[in-house]
Parts: C-alpha cells; sequence; structure tokens
C-alpha cells in the first residue's frame, strides 16, 4: 500500500463509509452547451451482495439542472461492478466511475448530483449554481500525464500534471497558466497565439505539499477577456516530507511498540517508502491485491477519533479513543450530560463482549476520561 493512497483516504471527508468524488466541467460546441459531470463512487460506498459469480452492487446516478422556468434537463447513469471476494468489496481505493453529460440552451441553473447505492436507504446529493453564456474558454481540465482525471488521489511530485482547456474565441494573443499556494513561489507559463485546444505539461517534482489554485488567463494584447479556476491537491511522497512520515508512524501506536516506531523514523529518506510499505504488506490479508484491508480499515478508525475526539480531548490518544481502536464502534451510547452532584459522563456498551465503559468528563473542557472498569487502560 503506497502513501498516495492512504492520503487519499485521510483527505475524505464527510462519512467515508458513503461518499463520492466529482468534477465538473463545461464546454460548447457547434453553438450548444453542455455540462458534464465525472462521477467516482468507492465500492466501500456500494451496498454488495452474495450472487453466483461473486459479489454485485449498483449505483444509480442522476445529475439534474433547474433552470428559472423551473425546466429540468438532465442525465442518469445505472452504475453495477462484481468482485470475487469480500474483500475487494470493502475497498475504499477501488471506484465505480461514471460520466454524465447535459446538453441546455444558455442560462441559470440549480444543479443537483445525486448517488445512491442499490439498496441502499439514503441518496447523497450535492448542489450547486450553474452559470451558461458563451465565453472565451471551456472549464479547465487537471489530469495526470495519461488523460486520467484525479479522482481516487491527490497528485504527487512524481507526476506530470496536465492541464488542457477549450478555446471558443478567436484571436487570442495569449493564455497565462498561473498555479498559486500561499507561502510559496507561483509558477507562470504563458501560450501564446493558442488553436481551439490549448494544454500545458506541468512537471511537479519541485512542487510542495498542499493546496494549490490553478488559473487560466485568456489576453487581448493587454486585457483579460476571460479567466478559468480550479484546485488541486499535491502530496510529496516520504522522501520528501519527513514530518509527514513521522506523524504517520506516531499514529501506528496502537500496533507497534515505540522501539518500532522509532527504528521507522531512523531511516534515511530514501527508504521510508519501502519501510513503510514493508511493514503494511506484513499485515496485508491479501498480498495478491494491489491495496491493503487492514491499512485502510486502520486509519479510517484513526480519521473518525480525529473527528469525534479532538474537540477538548486528545484525539486518537483519547481514553475513548482506545476503546474505540479496540473494540471498534460500541452498539450503545448513553450520554449523560446534566445529572446532579455527578460529572458529565458517557457510557459505552458491547453487547457481544458483554462489556461497559464509563467516561467522564471532570475539566470541562471536553476531555472524556475511563473511570469503569478502572486500570483497564494502562498508561502509555
Amino acid at each position: 500500500m503506497h502513501l498516495l493512497l492512504l492520503l487519499a483516504l485521510l483527505a475524505q471527508t464527510g462519512e467515508a463509509e458513503y461518499s463520492f468524488s466529482h468534477v465538473i466541467e463545461q464546454g460548447e460546441r457547434d453553438g450548444s452547451f453542455y455540462v458534464t459531470a465525472y462521477v467516482s463512487i468507492p465500492y466501500s460506498s456500494l451496498q454488495f451482495t452474495k450472487s453466483d459469480s461473486g459479489y454485485q452492487a449498483g449505483c444509480h446516478i442522476t445529475f439534474q439542472l433547474l433552470d428559472r422556468r423551473k425546466n429540468i434537463y438532465g442525465d442518469e447513469r445505472f452504475g453495477e461492478v462484481i468482485v470475487t471476494d469480500a474483500n475487494t468489496a470493502k475497498s475504499k481505493s477501488l471506484a465505480v466511475a461514471e460520466t454524465l453529460k447535459v446538453l441546455l440552451p444558455r442560462g441559470s441553473y440549480n444543479a443537483n448530483l445525486s448517488v445512491a447505492a442499490l439498496g441502499a436507504t439514503r441518496r447523497i446529493e450535492k448542489e450547486f449554481d450553474v452559470e451558461i453564456f458563451h465565453r472565451a474558454l471551456g472549464s479547465l481540465r487537471i489530469t495526470d500525464s495519461k488523460g486520467s482525471r484525479m479522482l481516487e488521489r491527490p497528485f504527487d511530485s512524481r507526476d506530470t500534471m496536465l492541464v488542457s482547456v477549450s478555446v471558443y474565441e478567436d484571436g487570442l494573443d495569449s493564455l497565462l497558466l498561473e498555479i498559486t499556494r500561499p507561502g510559496a513561489p507561483n509558477y507562470n507559463k504563458t501560450l501564446t497565439e493558442p488553436d481551439s485546444q490549448a494544454s500545458w505539461s506541468v512537471a511537479l517534482e519541485d512542487f510542495s505539499s498542499g493546496d494549490y489554485q490553478l488559473w487560466v488567463k485568456a489576453f487581448q494584447g493587454k486585457k483579460a477577456v476571460d479567466e478559468r479556476k480550479a484546485l488541486f491537491v499535491l502530496h510529496n511522497p516520504f522522501r520528501f516530507d519527513p514530518g509527514r512520515y513521522e506523524e504517520l508512524v506516531e499514529k501506528l501506536i496502537y500496533i507497534t511498540t515505540f522501539g518500532e516506531r522509532e527504528r521507522m523514523k531512523s531511516v534515511p529518506p530514501e527508504a521510508r517508502q519501502a519501510t513503510w510499505d514493508s511493514f503494511w504488506r506484513a499485515k496485508d490479508p491479501t498480498p495478491q491485491t494491489d491495496y491493503n484491508e487492514e491499512l485502510e480499515s486502520y486509519f479510517a478508525k484513526i480519521s473518525y477519533c480525529e473527528r469525534n475526539f479532538g474537540y477538548g480531548d486528545k484525539g486518537y490518544l483519547s481514553d475513548r479513543a482506545r476503546i474505540y481502536m479496540r473494540f471498534g464502534p460500541p452498539d450503545e451510547i448513553e450520554d449523560h450530560p446534566f445529572e446532579p452532584n455527578r460529572y458529565p459522563y458517557i457510557v459505552w456498551t458491547y453487547n457481544l463482549q458483554g462489556m461497559q465503559f464509563i467516561f467522564e468528563e471532570r475539566l470541562g473542557f471536553g476531555e472524556y476520561v475511563l473511570v469503569y472498569p478502572q486500570g483497564f487502560l494502562s498508561p502509555w
């Protein structure tokens, strides 16, 4: 399991078990306008059922645009996937990819992109506004050097990024590509007398990790007549980002000793990736595949603890996290914030294990300490 996949997992927002990624692009052809949605749904967001050929899942994707007169334009897709084993069906790195394209007249629209896993009880919906009119430039397309959109993982410094844009206005003198990030030098590259399709190849080897804004500006003479904006994320490999490597190694506290973590952190930069891969390869339940379910599961739990036990508490190092990392989510949670003559407390119950844990908030800042069973957690 490489760092790139791990970073993609950690970067996910919302409920990791039910989510999707998307890119929206606008364009025009022969006087007609269109909007295209590229959608990626991880296997872990689907509802797999056993079938004769393995495990089968499906999804229903709709893309609707509503104008001010309540006219509806749209497209839909039914995605389907069949895998041979249950572990693959749980993957967050493998995904179903679908493309939806809608032709529509110029105007203002409210767009709704909706995904439902077949068999699920709810949909995920994302709403946004779209303005359709003639422009000098179409939407920016950001891909890897092979033309693949980066929906499943961020870029890294080993990648070459391809930026392309359709040019709909004749007589443009130049296009300026500008890439910016706070605290980093700006990247600028000018293309003169552009054709109907303009593109730039950007080697990312000198870019540092972070969130970037990318602009393409169209000029007639010195006057800017249009501009398009896009965002992308870049995370560098371990050898270029020692702080990130050490941070992730420290998060292995639940499955390593102090000495093991120190040895992992002491390796030279060029050996960090191999050290990380070797550690997780030994724990991979399906080494014949290109992903590691154990790594995915572990860092999904770490991420949950950071999100839910971080405010006023110690995140993945809190007492609640120590129980969660060992036993998973409790079957029952009782919250007692206001009781006479007692600190606020929470009760977690695990039915299968026949265990109950009580956490008290004694300082009033959101830190819950395990008080029952006493002595269950040993010092770090």
